[in-house]
């Protein structure tokens, strides 16, 4: 199509509230143009970009051989208080009534569903292992939507669930699954690490992220260049000290540092190391 013909709109500055590079780039760019709080239109050219993304994920979804379906967004409340999520996921679950007054909620993910899904459509251990996998909108209340499209209430999500016959089996199936998550990151060309994690309200008893290495976001991790280690700063661990505290070197002494209000700034005013 000629770019006379395409919906191009572009900014020349970036909106006062786009506290992050890729937010203020974005929104210049006219790829997204904000509708509310933590709500965005994809507009022509963001919708191209991810339409890229997404046809990415699936390929390394479909080689890992996950199966894709489509849930709704919209789903009844008795499979969520089944499971006592409904009340468990607190204020970032969006529950609305249709008109008879019945209960329903806007998807924050799909674990009901699709285990009620399971239930109903696996009738023997010979079917298994299953990974049902889909590309959907969902909806979470975050209580302060920021840094663009990174904290939205509403955004587009990859969820897989998979459904094996022991523990052993499913850890194979997310070793799988992992490998195709870091296939899709390295075509992404990103630098990320698989760091432990705390489940939340999604629960069990194991849980990895994996974080993209970059200055904006709101995690904090730690991890080791030299080796495969790393964790959320909620879950990593660290070795107690082998030896004893050497003793202080010089009185503890209070010193003046105006103006400097990070360690950065007070290691540099000093001359000492951070």
């Amino acid at each position: 199509m000629k770019a006379s013909q395409f919906l191009i709109s572009t900014l020349k500055e970036a909106p006062a509230d786009a506290e992050v590079s890729s937010h203020q780039l974005m929104m210049r760019a006219g790829m997204i143009k904000k509708l509310g709080a933590g709500i965005y239109t994809y507009m022509p050219m963001g919708l191209r970009v991810i339409r890229k993304v997404e046809a990415i994920v699936r390929e390394e979804m479909n080689r890992a051989g996950a199966i894709e379906l489509n849930m709704p967004v919209v789903q009844p409340s008795e499979l969520w208080q089944e499971t006592g999520r409904f009340e468990k996921m607190g204020p970032e679950l969006l529950r609305i009534q249709d008109r008879h007054g019945r209960d329903f909620v806007v998807q924050p993910t799909s674990e009901e569903v699709v285990t009620d899904i399971a239930r109903q459509e696996l009738r023997s251990y010979k079917q298994l292992p299953k990974n049902l996998y889909q590309i959907q909108t969902k909806f979470r209340d975050e209580r302060r939507p920021r840094f663009g499209l990174m904290r939205g209430r509403e955004f587009t999500m990859k969820d897989a669930y998979s459904f094996d016959h022991d523990a052993d089996a499913a850890k194979a199936s997310y070793q799988v699954m992992a490998e195709a998550y870091r296939a899709i990151f390295d075509r992404f060309g990103l630098r990320y690490r698989a760091v432990a994690a705390d489940s939340g309200a999604i629960g069990g008893d194991l849980s990895e992220e994996f974080q993209v290495i970059a200055a904006t976001g709101e995690d904090a991790i730690v991890y080791c260049p030299s080796s495969d280690y790393a964790a959320n700063m909620e879950k990593a661990e660290a070795l107690a000290p082998q030896n004893a505290r050497p003793a202080a070197s010089q009185a503890l002494a209070k010193t003046s540092t105006p103006g400097k209000s990070t360690c950065a700034d007070v290691a540099a005013l000093l001359g000492l190391p951070l």
